[in-house]
């Protein structure tokens, strides 16, 4: 049994780049995360989850991806910070190297 008393009160900020399938695949975790407690932060707030779902279809994606993860780490100070999709697939010691980042989910 998994105590999940941890994310009661918490907060989450998704981003998602790349296909149908991200978008779908953050929605079933932010879906998760809610029937566990966690509520998605109001634009402007400070969440205490940072879930990035990346795309690697090109090095323009690649490049999009270190931006929105430099600025969700920027943006919410603190945060534990998820990044997972294609790219953290593909480049997991890339991103692994972001300060900020927590754990990388291929």
């Amino acid at each position: 049994m998994i105590d999940t008393s941890v994310f009661q009160g918490k907060t989450a900020a998704y981003y998602t780049l790349g296909c149908k399938l991200n978008f779908s695949e953050t929605s079933t975790f932010g879906a998760m995360l809610q029937e566990l407690g966690v509520r998605t932060v109001e634009e402007g707030g400070q969440a205490d989850l940072c879930l990035v779902n990346t795309c690697s279809v090109t090095e323009v994606a690649e490049h999009k991806c270190r931006q929105a993860i430099h600025r969700m780490v920027r943006n919410h100070p603190g945060a534990f910070v998820v990044v997972t999709g294609c790219y953290a697939q593909l480049k997991p010691h890339v991103i692994a190297r972001i300060e900020g980042v927590d754990l990388v989910l291929g």
